[in-house]
């Protein structure tokens, strides 16, 4: 016989730092708004056109079933909120791995020298700012400050972990663990909110 293992068990024993009930709520919501593709169905007459004029591709897609679709859609939905969750702390682990105290890392979200997103009815700081040595990235305040806030913590995770031509092929997180300049990052990753 198996042992039980609840949600709630498995993210206290990697200290994710948000309840079973506030993951489940968060990941509903955004189960909720992958759209079901058979929702607004093709006519007849599109189908005919696609498969006449889109290549066999469009054929493999038109006669897949769209309910396996909204499953595969779902389960991506659902991979994408773990890796957030993974790839991020919470104030408390923040605050341990930065040696300081809750309140001193919710100060430093105030001032803007570290950047976090909202899961749930908590924050969630982001890996790639601090340094294996636990320390946060210099020049993160000049960077955070240029993050534009309509941009995806997936966005901005993709950003800061993409070698840069700018950055003479390195990412934006080690030009500053290497002590380059902050300006250029942010200057790059403010760019990123004109697309």
């Amino acid at each position: 016989m198996g042992v039980e293992v609840s949600l709630d068990d498995v993210l206290a024993r990697h200290n994710v730092g948000i309840s079973g009930a506030e993951f489940l709520a968060e990941l509903d919501a955004d189960l909720s708004r992958v759209t079901d593709p058979a929702a607004a169905p093709l006519s007849g007459a599109e189908v005919a056109f696609l498969r006449e004029h889109a290549g066999p591709a469009a054929s493999e897609v038109l006669d897949t079933d769209p309910a396996l679709l909204l499953q595969d859609a779902r389960r991506a939905e659902l991979a994408r909120m773990t890796e957030l969750v993974a790839g991020s702390l919470g104030i408390a682990e923040a605050a341990l791995l930065l040696g300081v105290d809750r309140s001193r890392v919710s100060q430093r979200l105030s001032a803007g020298s570290l950047w976090s997103f909202r899961l749930g009815r908590g924050r969630r700081l982001p890996r790639w700012q601090f340094t294996p040595d636990g320390r946060s990235l210099p020049g993160l305040d000049v960077v955070v400050a240029a993050i534009p806030v309509e941009l995806s913590p997936e966005s901005v995770a993709g950003f800061m972990g993409t070698p840069q031509p700018e950055l003479e092929g390195r990412t934006p997180v080690a030009h500053l663990a290497g002590g380059g300049e902050p300006a250029p990052v942010a200057e790059l990753v403010a760019g990123l909110g004109l697309w």
